[in-house]
């Protein structure tokens, strides 16, 4: 059984409103009647005198009279708003290439692959940053390991291995390496936000650029390193989940104090607002952040760690490669770095529509 097709509505401009069939309109000929889909209207050369002089037949048409027709299983066009967006008004587009364009709210997988691009952009810099930071505390790390024949304490979250009591490393030894490790990370964070905020407005920030503006703000980090590093430890004695818990709030601390140039106590407060803003998107982040640093770690390292383990060679040797092994934070510290700032954007975003400001801005419609 088939349901019949929807009635048109035909519409004589200055006339009356008929429902019927569908309705053509030959040029320079008289109106007729069709039940064809989809009849286009077609004007003529001239108007059609009205056959009864009267021009109020609905199947005339008189003196600039004209017909339109509305079926009633008409579909509207397909919106062409899902295409790319224009970037012509963006700074970001400036620069080649680069990852920040065509900013808008996007998911935390989202923000994850896209700080993977941020990481392949400028990769050398962020290398080159990355060492600057991770030598000196790796050699810390070796001389200690060294002395006291145990073995590496470098880690991605610094924070946790201070609940390992596996280690024979002095508990005040420990504290000394993982807080030179905190505070190298924390400047990497910020070496980040700086090439980030250049990114934004076009601007490929040189080596000597970046040292110096972190140079110039370090003086903000041993307090909030040392207020974040207790918060997460105290929450890290409740477990791994309590660690996470808080920092989902504070891990975009770095590129706001190089992003908004703030103090230390502002830095903090506009962490927690911004995270708290999306806290779920945040925790999504920070925890996906971490699986995917410490897959990439261990599946760098296990190899010569193996290796050794097969030759039977001394402990000696397993710690210079655990130590060599390390050097894959060089790797896997600038991701963590990418993924906070790139998160940082995001909940911009998300809480103050970062992104439409910046088209404002770039149109000359704020004030």
């Amino acid at each position: 059984m088939s349901l019949p097709s929807p009635a048109p509505v035909r519409v004589r401009v200055g006339g009356t409103v008929r429902v019927g069939g569908t309705v053509r309109v030959g040029k320079n000929d008289p109106m007729s009647e069709g039940t064809g889909a989809g009849a286009k209207w077609v004007a003529p050369d001239r108007p059609a005198m009205p056959s009864n002089g009267a021009g109020s037949s609905p199947t005339a048409l008189g003196p600039s009279a004209g017909v339109a027709v509305a079926r009633g299983d008409a579909r509207a066009e397909p919106s062409r708003s899902d295409g790319p967006r224009d970037t012509a008004d963006d700074p970001a587009s400036g620069l080649d290439g680069n990852p920040l364009r065509q900013l808008g709210v996007i998911g935390p997988g989202a923000v994850l692959d896209s700080a993977f691009a941020v990481l392949r952009f400028r990769f050398g810099r962020l290398l080159a940053l990355t060492a600057v930071v991770v030598v000196p505390a790796q050699a810390l790390d070796l001389v200690m390991a060294l002395r006291f024949g145990t073995r590496s304490t470098a880690e991605d979250l610094p924070q946790l291995q201070l609940l390992d009591t596996g280690s024979s490393l002095p508990f005040w030894s420990t504290l000394t390496v993982l807080a030179v490790q905190a505070i190298g990370l924390f400047l990497l964070g910020m070496a980040v936000g700086v090439l980030v905020d250049g990114w934004l407005d076009g601007r490929d920030e040189t080596f000597g650029t970046v040292v110096g503006a972190v140079a110039r703000r370090a003086w903000v980090v041993p307090v909030v390193v040392l207020v974040a590093g207790t918060a997460r430890f105290a929450a890290a004695c409740a477990g791994g989940v309590g660690f996470f818990l808080v920092d989902a709030l504070l891990f975009i601390a770095a590129p706001v104090a190089a992003v908004e140039r703030s103090g230390p106590w502002a830095t903090l407060g506009r962490s927690l607002r911004l995270t708290r803003s999306a806290y779920g998107n945040a925790l999504v982040i920070c925890v996906g952040g971490f699986v995917i640093a410490s897959v990439v770690r261990v599946a760098l390292a296990l190899g010569p760690a193996a290796l050794i383990s097969m030759l039977g060679l001394p402990e000696g040797w397993m710690l210079v490669v655990e130590q060599a092994g390390s050097l894959t934070r060089l790797i896997t510290l600038p991701l963590i770095a990418c993924i906070s700032a790139r998160a940082y954007i995001d909940l911009r975003c998300r809480a103050e529509g970062f992104d439409l400001l910046r088209r404002q801005e770039a149109r000359a419609l704020v004030p």
